[in-house]
C-alpha cells in the first residue's frame, strides 16, 4: 500500500475506535417510508407555487441547491416554469405519460409563464423518466427532443445509478433549447434540423427501447501503458470517443477514470456528440511536469473547456478527478476554472476564475495522480470487504475518504456517509467529508453548512472546521457570521494565513455593501489590515498572495 495512503487509513482508524469506544453502541439504518412519503403528493393540488424540485423519492438530497438554482434561472433567465417531480413508484391506476399530464394541468405548470412549462418526471422504482411539454414550447421542446432527453440523456444514467451526471447533461440540454426560443430566431426547419442529429444518434419520443441493465462497472485492475505524451493521449481519447480505434491498445484512463467512466470505447452520448468539435478546433497543448492540459484557449462555450492529463507513471493519461474538481460549467455558455492548492492550477491561470470551491482541506484530502492505481485497488479491496460487514467503522470510514477525495458519484458516496453518521453518530469526519464533498460536487453551500456545523460540535479545538464554515458564510453571502467563525479559526489556530485572507475579502465585500461613508472608511481599513496580516504569514502560498492582492486591485484598493 503506498505510504500516504497507508497513513491515511491508520488515522482514520484511530478515530473509528476512538469514537466507537466512546460511544459503546451501534445504529442501524431505517428503511425508507415509502408509503408515507407517496402519500404526501396529491397529483390533484400543487403544494408550494414558488418551488421548483419536488423530491417525493427522496433522491435528490445531493442536487437540491444546484437543481432549485438552475430552475430558478430559467424562470427568470427566459421565463420558463421548469419542474422536477420524484415519486418513490407508480401511481396506482396511471401509466407514466398519465400522471405527467395530469400533474401538469392540474398544477398549472407554466400557466403563470405564458403557457410556457416543463415537468421532468423521475418514477424511482422502475427507473423511468418523463419529460412533459406545454403546448408554448412544443415548437422548440419537440417530440424528438424530449425523447433524445429521456433515452439517452437521463434514463442511462439513472439505471446506472448515475444520476446526478444524467440530470446535469439534462439541465445542459435544456437550457441550450431555452436559449433558441428566447432568442426566437429559430424555424421550423432549423429545429427539424437540429432533431435531426438527435434522431441520427438513436433518440426519439416514441422509440421503444429494449429495457436492459446498464453495463456493470468494469472492475478495477492495473491499467496498462498510457500514452507517451500529453498531446498523443488527447488524440488516441477523441478516437475512441468516436467510435473508432479499436485497434490502439494504449491506455488513456486512469484507474480511478476508468472506475468511473467505464471504458473509453464506451463514451457517453454527450462526449459522442461534442467530438467533431474537439477534433477540428485549434487546441494549445502545455505542461508543467507530470500534469498537462489541453486548452481551446479562454473562449466560452461548454465545448471549449480544457482537458486535463497526468502521468501516473505508465504514461499520460486523462484525470477525471481533476477534470471534474477544477473545470465547473455555469450557466451556457460560462466555464470556470476552480482556485485552490491542486495541480494544474498555473497552467489554467489566464481562464475564467472560480473560488468556489475554495475549501480549508487536510493533506489527505489531495488525491494525486501517482497513487491513483494504489487508491483504486483500495477502494476495490474496501467495497468488497465491507459488502457483508457494514458495522466495520474503521473499513467504511475510510471508503468514504478515498471516495470523497476522488469525487465518485453519489451512490457511492451518500449512503456511505449516512450509514457512518447513523453507526457513530459522534464520529465528526463523516460531517466533515459529506460538507466537503456538497461543495465540490455539487456547490451545496447551505446543506454542507449544517455539515460542517455538526463538524465542529463534534470537534471544537480544529481550526479548519471554523475555516470551512467561514468559506461557506462567505459563499452564501454572510459575510459577518464567516468573519466571526475565521475570528474563532485564529483563536484556536493563530496565524491562520487561509483565515486572514478570507476574512480580507469578506471586509471588501462589506466595503461594496456599506451604506455610509464612515462604514466604507472602516471596513477598507479592516479589509487591508487583514491583507497584511495575510501577506505577513509564512504559511500564505504565492499563489494564494497573488490572488488576494489582484482581488484588492479590482476593488480599487
Amino acid at each position: 500500500m503506498n505510504a500516504s495512503v497507508r497513513s491515511v487509513r491508520l488515522a482514520l482508524i484511530a478515530a473509528a475506535i476512538t469514537i466507537v469506544a466512546a460511544t459503546g453502541g451501534i445504529y442501524f439504518l431505517n428503511q425508507r417510508d415509502t408509503p408515507a412519503r407517496l402519500a404526501a403528493f396529491d397529483p390533484d393540488a400543487r403544494p408550494q407555487n414558488e418551488r421548483h424540485l419536488f423530491d417525493y423519492a427522496d433522491i435528490l438530497s445531493h442536487y437540491q441547491e444546484g437543481a432549485q438554482r438552475y430552475l430558478t434561472t430559467l424562470a427568470q433567465r427566459f421565463h420558463i416554469e421548469a419542474l422536477i417531480l420524484t415519486l418513490p413508484k407508480p401511481l396506482p391506476g396511471r401509466s407514466l405519460e398519465q400522471t405527467a399530464v395530469d400533474v401538469v394541468n392540474a398544477w398549472r405548470i407554466g400557466m403563470d409563464f405564458e403557457g410556457r412549462g416543463l415537468l421532468l418526471l423521475l418514477i424511482d422504482r422502475d427507473k423511468e423518466v418523463k419529460l412533459e411539454v406545454t403546448y408554448a414550447l412544443e415548437d422548440v421542446f419537440t417530440d424528438a427532443f424530449s425523447g433524445y432527453i429521456e433515452d439517452l440523456q437521463l434514463r442511462p444514467y439513472y439505471r446506472a445509478g448515475d444520476l446526478g451526471t444524467g440530470l446535469i447533461a439534462v439541465m445542459e440540454e435544456l437550457e441550450q433549447r431555452a436559449q433558441l426560443k428566447d432568442q426566437g430566431n429559430y424555424t421550423p426547419g432549423i429545429i427539424a434540423t437540429i432533431d435531426s442529429e438527435l434522431l441520427a444518434g438513436g433518440a426519439g419520443a416514441r422509440r421503444a427501447l429494449a429495457r436492459e441493465a446498464p453495463p456493470p462497472e468494469l472492475p478495477v485492475a492495473r491499467t496498462g501503458r498510457g500514452a507517451r505524451t500529453p498531446k498523443e493521449a488527447w488524440e488516441i481519447m477523441l478516437t475512441k470517443w468516436a467510435g473508432q480505434g479499436a485497434e490502439i491498445h494504449t491506455d488513456v484512463y486512469t484507474a480511478i477514470t476508468r472506475l468511473a467512466m467505464g471504458s473509453p470505447d464506451r463514451p457517453d452520448p454527450r462526449s459522442k456528440h461534442s467530438v467533431p468539435h474537439w477534433q477540428s478546433a485549434p487546441t494549445t497543448v502545455r505542461q508543467n511536469g507530470d500534469h498537462a492540459v489541453v486548452t481551446f484557449g479562454p473562449k466560452q462555450g461548454w465545448d471549449n473547456a480544457p482537458f486535463l492529463f497526468c502521468n501516473t507513471g505508465a504514461g499520460w493519461k486523462f484525470d477525471i478527478v481533476h477534470q471534474r474538481r477544477l473545470v465547473v460549467m455555469g450557466p451556457s455558455p460560462t466555464w470556470k476554472i476552480e482556485r485552490g492548492n491542486y495541480p494544474y492550477v498555473d497552467l489554467l491561470s489566464d481562464l475564467p476564475q472560480s473560488m468556489g470551491k475554495d475549501l480549508p482541506l487536510k493533506p489527505g484530502d489531495y488525491y494525486r495522480c501517482k497513487d491513483d492505481q494504489a487508491v483504486a485497488a483500495r477502494i476495490a479491496a474496501l467495497e468488497s470487504a465491507n459488502t457483508n460487514n457494514l458495522g466495520d467503522i474503521a473499513g467504511l470510514l475510510e471508503l468514504a475518504h478515498l471516495n470523497v477525495i476522488t469525487g465518485r458519484r453519489p451512490n457511492h458516496v451518500q449512503p456511505l456517509l449516512n450509514r457512518l453518521k447513523q453507526l457513530a453518530p459522534q464520529l465528526p469526519e463523516p460531517y466533515r467529508l459529506a460538507a466537503i464533498y456538497n461543495v465540490n460536487t455539487f456547490f451545496q453551500y447551505e446543506t454542507a453548512l449544517k455539515d460542517a456545523q455538526s463538524y465542529v460540535k463534534l470537534r471544537p479545538d480544529d481550526a479548519d472546521g471554523y475555516n470551512m464554515i467561514g468559506f461557506l458564510h462567505r459563499r452564501l453571502r454572510n459575510y459577518q457570521e464567516s468573519i466571526d467563525a475565521l475570528e474563532r479559526a485564529i483563536d484556536i489556530q493563530p496565524g491562520s494565513a487561509y483565515a486572514y485572507s478570507v476574512m480580507a475579502r469578506n471586509y471588501v465585500s462589506l466595503w461594496r455593501e456599506a451604506k455610509t461613508d464612515r462604514a466604507r472608511t472602516r471596513y477598507r481599513r479592516l479589509a487591508q489590515e487583514l491583507a497584511g496580516k495575510a501577506a505577513a504569514t509564512p504559511s500564505l502560498t504565492p499563489q494564494r498572495l497573488a490572488w488576494l492582492e489582484a482581488y484588492l486591485a479590482r476593488a480599487g484598493m
